[in-house]
């Protein structure tokens, strides 16, 4: 199933303004699933039917991953390039459990309240997306996500950019210094928090520095 938010209305072909995802999913396409995912894998135990939220689906590494778990699977992207990327490879059993939604992270508890099946989830992965949520709609995407996860004590899996990051000087993505990173995890259990800084290449070979927070923790069940 496939559908669109209606915040898409409109929107350009490129959510973000300034890189080839198209590009991107070809050089990222048949890796596995990201370590924190199966980190969040590990703790969570089989998915038996129950729902996880992939924010940033993307290509699809880790949507699949947690279909081959076992889990239902609410798949979120702004680019619809990435609903077509989703269904590759699937079985009629997993394209069954899953659905994806033309929307950004930021549109999360809008879209939760559209298919409340989801509203527990037991993990939300944002493998590598959250730094390209706006600075100004990143408030409303974790929110959201606090909120999922507190519906279901849920895991939270994925990772924040921070301000040493080559990217950092752009404006249209969203960087935590470590103060800001404590605060947004405040009252999460730590299951694993990465501070990985080094010097590299981006997925398509581009020379940069990465300064990136590798998280996977725990929301308490209200």
């Amino acid at each position: 199933m496939t559908t669109e938010h209606p915040s898409m209305a409109g929107r350009a072909v490129d959510p973000w303004g300034d890189r080839d995802w198209s590009t991107y999913y070809a050089a990222v396409g048949g890796k596995p699933a990201r370590d924190t995912l199966l980190t969040a894998l590990a703790a969570a135990g089989p998915g038996d039917g129950r729902s996880a939220i992939d924010l940033g689906a993307g290509e699809g590494r880790d949507t699949r991953e947690l279909l081959a778990r076992g889990f239902r699977v609410l798949a979120l992207d702004p680019h619809p390039a990435a609903q077509e990327l989703l269904a590759r490879g699937l079985t009629t059993e997993q394209a069954g459990r899953l659905v994806v939604v033309r929307a950004g992270a930021e549109d999360l508890a809008s879209v939760l309240a559209e298919h409340p099946e989801f509203a527990a989830p037991v993990i939300v992965n944002a493998s590598f997306s959250l730094p390209f949520v706006r600075p100004e709609r990143f408030v409303s995407a974790w929110r959201g996500i606090r909120g999922a996860l507190a519906g279901g004590g849920g895991i939270f899996s994925g990772q924040l950019f921070g301000h040493l990051d080559t990217w950092a000087s752009n404006p249209t993505r969203t960087h935590h210094r470590p103060e800001q990173v404590d605060e947004l995890l405040q009252g999460l259990t730590i299951i694993q928090l990465v501070v990985d800084e080094k010097d590299g290449h981006d997925a398509e070979g581009t020379p940069k520095h990465w300064h990136v927070y590798h998280v996977v923790a725990r929301a308490e069940r209200e």
